[in-house]
């Protein structure tokens, strides 16, 4: 019966997760969305806006994003970019944009890196430091937005008095790996995460001093777009403050929730897009300095998720497998009774029903490729060999690099 328990217990996990996906599929908001806030954005007189964009080899990208601001229908006080050690032209590129444009557009040269810091970290912590702008909008090179998107942010920050915001973008996948692999990853926001709940406190939640302590269990970003008000940024230490950490934009956010200033999250399903890797070598050097790091190098949580994966992903399809392919599961399972395997397979069949139509689900209201969702199963599989690659890592001492640097 411990086959049958673990499978009634996969259910009760869908079950659990078809909430929270119907919760975000009403208050998971896009900047595309019609909006009314509580103030109005006051056109005759903005709020000054910083764009700062970290940049290290980013020449290809650098464009794209470039042209993409010099396009908005709000006027950017100034874009910054900081050079991160480049190799290739980036400066070259950025310098050839502030030619041609009227709207100021400088390049910085970043200082060495101290040892203590992450090289992200410490690019968007000097750009912080020579922003003038009320607001910082902190952007990856690799992203590009739609002319309204800008506005669009300003108007959500304005309405709902934030001092913080982060954008999901839509990610861009063209290869297999990123069709196979990114979603997977994805969609953990809308599928597990009540977006809403970093906003506003459960109120189902009696106490209101509980209340304050869990919310920023559901503070999270994206560091692909982040938008502060300046004085939040320097209130709650700004990157200083996470120097040392790989997912910088998920502390950001706890910090300014646990400072008790405003958030929210947005996604940018066509408004602002981002392609963050481009084959399977990048993909997997990506999410190798990631996935331990998002758990805080705990082996505890670490481990319980890669088992829960295992349990309610992985399993019923091959329960399944063998029930269509005749296997008595009492050669598998000794003591195993004809209804218990019938009980099994019918099991079996609602899991991984279940496991599909939550990310057919997903795969839709993110506006993802619909072969992103059969996918999905194979995803899973390579977080579990992914898993090994990383605990190994660990254990080894060995660390993992990105973009030349050790991490």
């Amino acid at each position: 019966m411990f086959v049958v328990t673990l499978l009634v217990a996969s259910l009760l996990y869908f079950v659990a997760a078809g909430l929270i996906l119907i919760h975000n599929l009403y208050f998971f908001r896009g900047l595309k969305d019609h909006y009314c806030g509580h103030q109005r954005l006051n056109k005759s007189d903005p709020p000054s806006v910083s764009i700062l964009i970290p940049a290290r080899n980013e020449e290809d990208t650098l464009p794209r994003l470039l042209d993409s601001l010099l396009k908005q229908d709000y006027p950017i006080s100034e874009i910054l970019v900081l050079d991160d050690a480049s190799t290739d032209k980036t400066r070259e590129v950025v310098l050839g944009k502030a030619e041609s444009s009227a709207m100021p557009i400088r390049i910085h040269t970043g200082m060495e890196k101290p040892d203590s810091w992450m090289g992200k970290n410490w690019a968007c912590h000097q750009l912080s430091q020579l922003a003038k702008g009320d607001i910082f909008i902190f952007l990856d090179a690799d992203t590009w937005l739609h002319p309204e998107t800008i506005g669009r942010l300003m108007e959500r920050m304005l309405g709902d008095d934030l001092d913080f915001a982060t954008v999901w973008p839509h990610q861009i996948m063209t290869t297999w790996s990123e069709k196979m692999i990114i979603p997977t990853v994805y969609s953990t926001i809308p599928g597990y995460l009540p977006t809403r709940y970093s906003y506003r406190a459960p109120r189902w939640i009696p106490s209101e001093k509980i209340r304050t302590a869990v919310k920023p269990l559901f503070a999270t970003a994206c560091g692909q777009c982040l938008i502060f008000r300046k004085d939040a940024y320097f209130e709650t230490g700004g990157h200083a403050a996470v120097k040392s950490e790989v997912v910088e934009d998920v502390m950001l956010a706890k910090n300014i929730v646990r400072a008790g200033k405003t958030m929210k999250m947005f996604h940018g399903t066509d408004r602002i897009w981002c392609r963050m890797y481009r084959n399977h070598k990048e993909v997997f050097s990506g999410f190798r300095k990631n996935f331990f790091a998002g758990f805080g190098y705990r082996y505890l949580p670490f481990m319980l998720a890669w088992l829960l994966h295992i349990a309610v992903y992985l399993m019923p399809p091959v329960l399944l497998v063998l029930a269509l392919l005749s296997v008595q599961l009492e050669t598998v399972f000794p003591g195993t009774a004809a209804f218990e395997q019938k009980l099994i397979t019918w099991l079996s069949v609602f899991a991984v029903s279940a496991a599909f139509l939550q990310r057919a689900t997903i795969t839709f209201f993110m506006k993802w490729p619909p072969i992103t969702a059969v996918l999905h199963l194979p995803g899973i599989l390579w977080f579990q060999m992914l898993a090994i690659v990383v605990i190994s890592d660990r254990l080894g001492n060995r660390q993992a690099s990105w973009k030349g640097r050790k991490v």
